[in-house]
C-alpha cells in the first residue's frame, strides 16, 4: 500500500488515535467549562408556619456562559414535589400566583432570580416542617447544565451572608 512499511502504518495510527483523544479532550473540556458557568447566590427558604407543610424558595441563578439554559426543574428529599411559581400583579391590583410549565430561560450573561413577591419554588408536601437555622439540599435541573445542587439554609427574612453554590 503505497510503499509504507508496517512501522510507518503504525506510527500514522497512532499519530491519528493521538489526535482524536486530543479533540475529544477539548470538547470535554469546552463543555465543562459551559457547566461550571452557572452560579447560584443567595439561596434561602421560608420556615414553615405551624403544621404547614409547604414552603418556598429563593436564589439568584446567573448565567455566566455564552449560550442561554432553561431551569426544567428542581427536587429535594424533603418534599414531595417542588414547583416552579411566578407571582404577579392582575390589573386590578390583586397579586397572582401561578405554576409554572415548561421550565424557566436563562439567557447568555442574564440572571433569573426567585424572590419573594416574585418567581420562586414551592416547596410541596414536606415530610417535616422547616425550622429557621435548618438547611435542605435542592437539586436543579437545566436542559444544558445538567443537575447542580444547591445548599439552601432556613431562615425567616433572607439568606445568611455570602452564601452561593458553584
Amino acid at each position: 500500500m503505497f510503499g509504507l512499511t508496517k512501522l510507518r502504518l503504525f506510527e500514522i495510527g497512532v499519530a491519528l488515535l493521538l489526535t482524536l483523544g486530543a479533540l475529544v479532550f477539548v470538547g470535554l473540556t469546552v463543555w465543562a467549562a459551559e457547566i461550571a458557568s452557572l452560579e447560584v447566590a443567595d439561596a434561602w427558604a421560608r420556615p414553615t408556619i405551624g403544621q404547614g407543610r409547604t414552603a418556598a424558595a429563593y436564589m439568584t441563578i446567573a448565567n455566566k456562559g455564552a449560550t442561554g439554559d432553561v431551569l426544567k426543574s428542581a427536587r429535594t428529599a424533603k418534599a414531595k414535589a417542588v414547583e416552579m411559581h411566578q407571582t404577579t400583579m392582575t390589573a386590578d391590583g390583586i397579586m397572582q400566583m401561578r405554576k409554572v410549565e415548561g421550565g424557566l430561560p436563562i439567557e447568555a450573561g442574564a440572571s433569573l432570580v426567585f424572590e419573594p413577591g416574585g418567581s420562586h419554588l414551592m416547596l410541596v408536601g414536606l415530610e417535616d416542617a422547616l425550622k429557621a437555622g435548618e438547611e435542605l439540599m435542592l437539586t436543579l435541573e437545566f436542559a444544558h447544565a445538567g443537575t447542580v445542587d444547591v445548599r439552601v439554609p432556613v431562615a425567616a427574612s433572607g439568606p445568611p451572608v455570602a452564601s452561593s453554590s458553584r
